[in-house]
């Protein structure tokens, strides 16, 4: 079970990848980071631009596969966690309802103890309904993902020419973060 959940878990790191924000080790002597390129500003020097994709079209895309939206806006980190979510979502779900299935199984048969001469009821019994709970929980889960990731993709496309510079900067106490959205 354990094994399971951690094999998803490092698929799905290999699928989403390293973060773009992670540079080259600049501590080491003689490498130099390479210099930041703004990738948005073709799409932020012309507030006329549209979107890849219209915003129903965005929507439609991440309710059929999560992320499938986002990748269409160019928004290849976000869509990543949305199809990762689902990933992991659908794989929980068949682990929870092979469980369930188990101990279903087992759940009516008593047990003999060998001590007293009596047959008991099997501690399984009591489990079925945690593991019914786990399936159901999961489920919620990923439909909560096709929702999300669909509201998403269709409030990104309709921001999609929107100049934003957001800002941060690190403090001793706090850490304060600024956004200037441009009209």
């Amino acid at each position: 079970m354990a094994r399971r959940a951690r094999w998803v878990m490092a698929a799905t790191a290999v699928a989403v990848g390293a973060a773009r924000a992670q540079v080259v080790d600049s501590a080491r002597v003689g490498v130099h980071p390479a210099p930041a390129v703004d990738t948005m500003a073709p799409v932020l020097t012309n507030p006329l631009s549209k979107p890849p994709i219209s915003p129903t079209k965005a929507l439609f895309r991440s309710l059929i596969v999560p992320g499938w939206g986002q990748a269409s806006l160019d928004r290849g980190t976000a869509g990543a966690i949305f199809a990762g979510v689902e990933v992991i979502s659908l794989g929980m779900i068949a682990q929870s309802k092979a469980e369930l299935r188990a101990a279903q199984r087992v759940a009516g048969d008593s047990l003999y103890q060998p001590g007293s001469g009596t047959y008991v009821a099997n501690p399984l019994a009591q489990v079925v309904g945690q593991r019914q709970a786990a399936v159901e929980d999961w489920t919620v889960l990923l439909i909560f993902n096709h929702l999300i990731s669909a509201a998403d993709a269709f409030v990104a496309a309709h921001l999609w020419n929107v100049p934003v510079e957001v800002h941060g900067s690190p403090s001793q106490l706090r850490a304060t973060v600024s956004a200037k959205v441009r009209w």
